[in-house]
């Protein structure tokens, strides 16, 4: 078998553990000897034996001058569930194949150092770029201090989000909204506004509710929301995150911790709107590594301003109402200075366009 075989082998195993080790970053292990596997595993949960420990366990004495394959550089740190490059050591094995080095400044580069002068052969870089996919809300969080985030906006082809009366379901397709939830099942949270969850009242849940369900985190800057909305009255509030500037109201903080909610206040801007630059750091702290955003239009006009959005995902419905609600509200730019983007990729969803792309 190949290297790029065996490596898209540890990438799939990882994948297995999206929503469960954040935020640890999702990776998984390879163990081949002589053209077989002898032992792979990933990393199942937080806390639990990284996916190194795991397959050397299933290869057992036979992991000795074999060769181990895992998307992310082996640890060195002693930390609960010890170092993986002690246990790769001690295992005997003979070579690692790691795509892509650590990004933690704790590990960067010390544990392919260490098992180096070990005698141990390392290769880094087969299939990189997958590797830097799959965890690219982990690395962002290493290296900015914010999780990743997605900002998904369904649109008419005027450009609204909503009409009138601020109905918005549903502009596009059940083809768009398909791709919408599975795309929400790659982010380890859902985040949305006041706003949108008045109009809406969405639960922001997957349909099969016994795999992974994502934090939905609520922007709400006052702590105003009503009780009864179903982010903070359903059977997940513990999977809810309300983002808040509010610090007076005790007595609601009370009622929502009470509910399991997490309350996470964070600063307020001059001009009276929730700082969110520090609030995604503040979410971050909370070991949220990607956030898959669903406006609406003051949430994401706020983001694209600052510059927080990492990814773009537009879907074009085709459907002219004349008036409604702005899909990017709060924005005020001449021409000459608009915010420029760049689309990487046009797909198709029955009758709508989505348009993905980032921040030029």
């Amino acid at each position: 078998m190949t290297d790029d075989k065996l490596m898209r082998r540890a990438i799939q195993l990882a994948k297995k553990g999206r929503g469960k080790v954040s935020p640890n970053p999702m990776v998984g292990c390879v163990v081949e000897k002589d053209g077989d596997i002898i032992g792979e595993g990933y990393h199942e949960k937080f806390g639990k034996a990284h996916a190194e420990v795991v397959a050397l366990e299933k290869a057992g004495s036979e992991a000795e001058n074999a060769t181990l394959y895992v998307n992310l550089e082996p640890c060195n740190c002693h930390s609960k569930t010890g170092a993986c490059t002690d246990e790769i050591i001690e295992a005997g094995i003979n070579k690692v194949v790691t795509a892509m080095e650590d990004p933690n400044p704790e590990i960067n580069g010390q544990g392919i150092e260490q098992l180096r002068n070990a005698g141990i052969e390392v290769d880094v870089g087969i299939l990189e770029e997958e590797a830097k996919r799959l965890n690219r809300g982990f690395i962002k969080v290493m290296k900015e201090g914010r999780p990743w985030l997605t900002l998904k906006l369904a649109l008419t082809t005027d450009g609204y989000i909503g009409d009138s009366t601020g109905k918005s379901k549903w502009i596009t397709s059940n083809d768009s909204l398909k791709y919408v939830r599975d795309s929400r099942a790659r982010h380890d949270s859902v985040m949305v506004g006041r706003g949108t969850v008045m109009k809406d009242n969405p639960s922001l849940l997957p349909n099969n509710k016994e795999k992974f369900i994502p934090y939905r985190i609520l922007i709400d800057e006052s702590l105003t929301i009503p009780y009864k909305v179903n982010l903070v009255n359903d059977d997940y509030t513990d999977r809810t995150i309300i983002l808040t500037a509010d610090d007076e109201k005790e007595k609601r903080w009370n009622e929502f911790e009470k509910r399991h909610i997490n309350i996470v206040q964070t600063n307020r801007l001059d001009i009276g709107w929730i700082d969110l630059y520090a609030g995604l750091e503040d979410i971050a702290e909370e070991g949220v590594t990607s956030i898959y955003c669903e406006g609406g239009g003051r949430l994401a006009g706020s983001l694209i301003e600052r510059g927080l959005v990492d990814e773009l995902q537009i879907f074009i419905a085709p459907k002219i109402i004349g008036e409604g609600i702005k899909s990017f509200s709060g924005i005020k730019k001449p021409l000459d200075d608009a915010i420029q983007l760049q689309w990487n990729e046009v797909k198709e969803f029955g009758q709508d366009i989505m348009l993905k792309g980032k921040l030029a």
